[in-house]
């Protein structure tokens, strides 16, 4: 085994190595496969709903009024009818990443029971928590006392399930949810987990639409990624769930077929500015890159990446300038805020499934209420429902403090 001074993540080793000389440095590398998936947002309470109203071009986003503020936002409706029963005491975020859980778990046919829950790990992104709940006890709205780790959703839902492994919770703002799923991929590649179930959780916090709102981030009326009069995001919640294994795992108990499977990510920091990213994608840029060295893959082959696509002026043209330099001009690209709003800590993990349900459907969604394209930008930014064949999916998300992520998804 080779040892590095100081600590290095699997892909600066796959970047210093290559990822095809990774056996000759002394390590083995393990395939790591998709073989569930969950999300509920606000135009879905599953997965399937969530992708047919996403082709559909529908929208959930709609006027929500709590603590006499008054918003558009992408929120769930009738949320405790369908949690898993008895836990709406762990409040709002952490009983939607207990239910969501549970049905990536049902997705991907692992039984509880089977489990050698030591080698059973999670790492899971989110912005807020479970600070609403904090805010419903502040505000009146609630009288009960907040059950569980109100700052670790991670601890609280771990201990439910009886998961003994590996435990992350990922705080990288909008980023979090990839973040979480690269943490999840070297639990298993460093051998310290068969089974991570990774991906992000936010549920709706007054204190992240006050932050957003003092930024003048918030769009007044429609959110339109890329186009010409975009103004600004819209905030939603939601979770989106990965159960990823490794193959042995996967193999051993006859897990059928798998989703897909994670081939590479980017992580890097710019620091450019606290909150306004930087125009010339330095960052953003980077992070592609490496992902695509550890996925040994070069960019003909990526032929169409998801895009964080807020809606904001300087955001969506970062992301556009980033897709040019490493792509040229017409890379397909498209984005989902404007159906379910910015979900914060979930949005990249809901993204990856919405990368994983395209690689297994064959179509790609599209970005709705884009009316007239920012001339400015260069990628092809479609509007329709596009039929999708290729093999690789890319899938970009960024937070503020200049936070890049890049996730490569394979189909198998």
């Amino acid at each position: 085994m080779i040892f590095f001074k100081g600590q290095m993540s699997l892909s600066q080793i796959f970047r210093y190595y290559g990822k095809n000389n990774y056996k000759l440095s002394g390590c083995s590398f393990l395939k790591v496969l998709v073989s569930g998936t969950s999300t509920i947002n606000s135009i879905g309470k599953n997965s399937k709903d969530f992708w047919n109203n996403l082709l559909l071009g529908t929208s959930g986003i709609q006027p929500f009024t709590k603590y006499d503020v008054q918003t558009n936002y992408g929120i769930i409706q009738d949320l405790e009818s369908y949690t898993t029963p008895g836990t709406n005491n762990l409040g709002r975020a952490t009983s939607l990443l207990l239910t969501g859980i549970e049905d990536a778990l049902h997705s991907s046919g692992i039984h509880l029971e089977g489990l050698e829950k030591d080698r059973v790990g999670i790492s899971i992104g989110t912005t807020m928590g479970e600070l609403g709940k904090h805010e419903d006890i502040v505000f009146g709205q609630s009288q009960s006392k907040l059950k569980g780790k109100p700052y670790s959703l991670t601890d609280t839902v771990a201990e439910y399930l009886g998961f003994k492994g590996p435990r992350w919770t990922n705080t990288n703002a909008c980023a979090a949810g990839n973040y979480a799923i690269a943490r999840a991929y070297e639990e298993i590649q460093h051998g310290r987990a068969d089974v991570m179930i990774a991906g992000g959780v936010d549920a709706f916090s007054i204190t992240a639409y006050a932050g957003f709102n003092s930024l003048r981030a918030l769009t007044p009326d429609l959110c339109r990624p890329f186009d010409s009069k975009r103004k600004g995001l819209v905030l939603g919640e939601g979770v989106g769930i990965l159960i990823l294994e490794s193959e042995k795992h996967f193999n051993k108990r006859m897990g059928g077929n798998a989703l897909a499977s994670i081939i590479g990510y980017g992580l890097t920091t710019d620091a450019y500015h606290l909150t306004k990213p930087d125009p010339k994608a330095k960052g953003a840029i980077k992070a592609m890159t490496n992902a695509m060295e550890m996925a040994n893959v070069v960019p003909e082959q990526i032929k169409y990446v998801n895009s964080h696509g807020t809606g904001t002026p300087s955001n969506d043209l970062m992301e556009s300038n980033a897709l040019h330099e490493v792509f040229g001009a017409g890379m397909k690209t498209s984005s989902i805020k404007a159906n379910i709003g910015h979900t914060l800590g979930a949005a990249s993990a809901i993204e990856a499934v919405t990368c994983i349900l395209a690689l297994n459907e064959g179509f790609i969604p599209p970005t709705i209420n884009l009316i007239e394209k920012d001339p400015n930008i260069s990628a092809d930014v479609f509007t329709k429902a596009q039929k999708f064949k290729e093999k690789y999916i890319m899938s970009n998300s960024y937070a503020f403090g200049g936070i890049n992520s890049s996730l490569i998804i394979e189909r198998v």
